[in-house]
């Protein structure tokens, strides 16, 4: 049943603090904002509800993730992580300068233009109207339109007159909150971050729904005037799932597939081409990591702090699939500017962590993608490597990678994500002390959202508050209350939340 937030962020001891140490570099680290067009064409919302709990075959499919009671307040999330950030004038445990803001992709949800300009407004500051299709009707899922209301869906509002109130609020005590789906459409002005930010490739930035992609057919069903609304019937379920796997390539299914209804058509919603990607973050005044000259790559690297290098990797396996990989060209590029990197710092950024660089495939004739396994080990030969920053997985973790031997080689530090639970980001502040030790500090930090909603007439008018009812929604997934896909996992361990990490000065070694 429906449950309040207490408190959010746990507070756990950091373990042995450094008394004197010199500042290395210091970032927040975001990751999987997953800004979404929730009136899109192209969803599939519909097949989530074979993972609800009474649903026969929730047993052997597990978690489909198509579909979230908040994905409509995305924007308003986004909005109140940049507020909290803007409050750090100074880092919370050395009270060193912010260097950037490093986020580690699936910066939108479905490779679609209209929630790139989005997500990049909500950075750099400026008016948002999250809408896309007609303006003056929502036609989402969390719509209460009686022609299109489906109790399977959370509708904030209540059900139209004559309906049966939906499974969310009957089954599992989803409140009703008159007025929000209106006040989730207004326009508002981004406040936009304060500090330098840097950008990371994710799945769901360059495939569609994170796997497929992106194709003439695809663009046309996005863009179009036909909403995926379920399942034909004797859909082979087997081979529908198929087409999603985490190695490529990942087939979206025909539009046979499925029955459809109206909905309005938007050239806004255009596939986003890597080429568009790179150009929304080279197209201004400032530096996002990426370089205008080089259109067609989305792997960078920049020099932070005292002796810091920041490599962003693009782990998107561009021919499809939702795992990663680096393809050939960008590993022998990062091994080339390891070679020349000895003498700083290396810190490692990218979407998809280490364990999930599975998905070598790549089309006939091609290069051979570079896996978990080589990269690794390619990675140990260069001690100054200390520290990898991703996402992906929407959960917090901090894990060690180690040589065969067991002896320490660099740590991973993953970050949740600002969709599911429990929407956080994380500040990292790496040092060296005086006795030749590194040690990396490391917080997790809310959004500026409140833990509580009522749904009255400033919140109704504050993106922010907004942003609390999707933290609140997100903790009552009514898919994920138990088991493998507990909702409370995504918080990890108290050593995955607050903890300073020690490692020996690799260029003291040297």
């Amino acid at each position: 049943m429906w449950k309040s937030l207490v408190h959010n962020r746990g507070e756990f001891p950091l373990g042995v603090v450094p008394d004197v140490f010199t500042s290395i570099a210091t970032f927040v680290h975001l990751s999987d904002l997953h800004v979404c067009d929730s009136q899109s064409p192209a969803r599939l919302e519909f097949l989530d509800r074979l993972a609800d709990p009474d649903h026969p075959l929730s047993a052997l499919i597990g978690y489909v993730g198509t579909y979230r009671a908040q994905e409509f307040l995305t924007t308003h999330v986004v909005e109140a992580m940049v507020q909290s950030i803007n409050k750090l004038t100074t880092a919370p445990l050395t009270g060193a300068k912010v260097d950037a803001v490093i986020i580690t992709g699936d910066v939108v949800d479905n490779a679609q233009l209209n929630e790139l300009n989005w997500y990049k407004t909500l950075l750099d500051g400026g008016p948002i109207f999250p809408k896309s299709g007609d303006p003056y009707r929502t036609q989402g899922v969390h719509s209460s339109d009686p022609d299109t209301y489906d109790i399977y869906y959370y509708h904030p509002d209540g059900p139209p007159p004559g309906k049966e109130v939906d499974r969310p609020t009957s089954l599992y005590g989803h409140p009703t909150f008159s007025g929000v789906v209106a006040a989730s459409e207004k326009s508002f002005i981004a406040q936009g971050l304060n500090h330098r930010w840097l950008a990371v490739h994710g799945n769901h930035d360059g495939l569609l729904q994170g796997n497929a992609a992106p194709s003439l057919a695809l663009e046309e069903l996005t863009t179009g005037a036909r909403k995926l609304n379920a399942l034909a019937a004797n859909v082979d379920m087997s081979e529908l799932f198929s087409g999603f796997g985490e190695v490529g390539p990942s087939i979206y299914p025909g539009i046979e597939t499925f029955e459809t209804i109206s909905t309005s058509a938007d050239e806004r919603r255009k596939l986003v081409s890597i080429e568009d990607w790179v150009a929304v973050h080279t197209d201004c005044t400032h530096d996002h990591g990426l370089r205008r000259e080089d259109s067609k790559i989305a792997f960078w690297f920049r020099d932070l702090g005292t002796n810091c290098r920041l490599v962003g990797l693009d782990t998107v396996n561009r021919y499809g699939g939702w795992q990663g990989c680096l393809h050939r060209e960008q590993f022998n590029w990062l091994k080339n500017l390891l070679l020349n990197s000895r003498d700083k710092y290396v810190v490692l950024s990218s979407h998809h962590p280490l364990i999930n660089l599975i998905n070598g495939y790549v089309p006939e004739g091609e290069a051979p993608a570079v896996l978990q396994d080589e990269l690794r080990a390619m990675l140990l030969e260069f001690p100054n490597v200390i520290l990898w920053v991703s996402g992906h997985v929407h959960d917090h973790q901090v894990t060690q990678v180690t040589h065969e031997n067991g002896a320490h080689g660099f740590w991973e530090i993953r970050t949740a994500s600002h969709i599911d639970w429990p929407q956080q980001g994380r500040t990292i502040e790496i040092v060296k002390t005086a006795t030749g030790k590194i040690a990396i500090g490391t917080i997790v930090i809310d959004h500026a959202g409140p833990l509580e909603f009522n749904a009255n007439e400033s919140e109704l008018n504050s993106p922010i508050a907004l942003a609390g009812l999707s933290r609140l929604l997100s903790a009552n997934d009514w898919q994920r209350q138990s088991g493998r896909f507990d909702v409370a996992l995504a918080e990890g361990a108290p050593k995955d939340r607050n903890i300073w990490l020690w490692t020996d000065d690799p260029l003291l070694m040297s």
